[in-house]
């Protein structure tokens, strides 16, 4: 997915006359209906979410990458991550697939305010929309008890009789053209369980790294893989042109590592050739040398700690 094309289709949709807001509503128990709203709440609604999503990613001040879910990196600033098809990941599949049709309405006459886990906000017209995600949490309900409402009333000041749903203009993904674009990663990963896909991953991602004929033993890479960030890390490099170089030409590996005034400090090698990691400093350090982090200037022969690299098209 690219930015271009991503913002060209979101104003596109937004500034559409015929756009219009739909409200669904997940249950608890995970059953989705079509909420019934008024024309006012609509449009307010509507207007709401449209400027926050125009601040977000149709401001030219604010500059912003696109990247796939597989490229997910702690350090990285200014990106957002999304899910397509080939990597969906299956507590939101049914979001890429969600159309509103044929759906009960929402009724007070069985369900309450706090019965509502999820609200989906699709906004566009039926061939051309965006679906919002946006979870519900308690602190959105003011619930009638030993605190009272009150509005106004002509002269009046009058009791509110019933509890009250804020909704406010955050979301956590979006949805388009079975994109699902991910706003609030730490909501995925705390609450929909995604870090365990993460962990696993890397998991899997160990068995390659480990069979390379370069390592005294991976015991300790394998301890710090439980951790989201370690995970995220080895995620990321498991397919690293590093490897290859590592593969085909060790001494070249070992010398740069030799005469790197920051890596030769903490990886060292034993008396078999092979790396040791043996720390989590080594640890971190060789998924740094993995992601090619360590560059230097052409320009000033400078070495530097590169977080963020993105290629360049010759």
């Amino acid at each position: 997915m690219e930015v271009n094309n991503f913002k060209e289709e979101l104003a596109e949709i937004l500034s559409s006359e015929k756009a219009g807001l739909e409200l669904y509503l997940i249950s608890k128990q995970n059953e989705i209906k079509f909420s019934s709203i008024s024309e006012e709440a609509s449009n307010n609604l509507l207007s709401l979410f449209k400027e926050n999503i125009d601040s977000i990613f149709l401001n030219d001040d604010n500059e912003f990458k696109l990247k796939s879910i597989n490229e997910v990196n702690t350090e990285d600033s200014n990106t957002y991550y999304y899910f397509d098809s080939e990597n969906i990941y299956e507590k939101i599949e049914h979001l890429t697939k969600f159309t509103g049709d044929g759906l009960e309405t929402f009724s007070f006459n069985d369900s309450h305010f706090s019965d509502i886990d999820t609200f989906l906000i699709k906004i566009g017209t039926d061939e051309k929309h965006i679906v919002l995600y946006k979870k519900n949490y308690p602190i959105n309900l003011l619930r009638r008890g030993k605190t009272l409402f009150f509005k106004q009333s002509a002269e009046n000041i009058d009791e509110l009789k019933d509890d009250i749903l804020k909704i406010d203009r955050n979301f956590q993904f979006l949805v388009l053209n079975e994109h699902v674009l991910v706003v609030n990663l730490n909501m995925l990963e705390n609450q929909l369980g995604y870090e365990s896909v993460i962990v696993k991953k890397a998991e899997e991602a160990l068995i390659s790294i480990g069979a390379i004929d370069f390592l005294d033993d991976i015991s300790k890479l394998e301890d710090m893989v439980k951790s989201k960030k370690i995970a995220k890390k080895v995620n990321l490099v498991k397919d690293s042109p590093v490897i290859k170089v590592i593969n085909e030409n060790q001494p070249k590996v070992i010398k740069f590592i030799e005469e790197h005034p920051d890596l030769k400090k903490s990886l060292k090698f034993n008396e078999d050739g092979k790396l040791e990691l043996k720390s989590k400093v080594s640890v971190e350090k060789f998924l740094k040398l993995l992601d090619d982090d360590y560059l230097k200037s052409e320009l000033t022969d400078l070495l530097y700690d590169s977080l963020n690299k993105d290629k360049l098209n010759k």
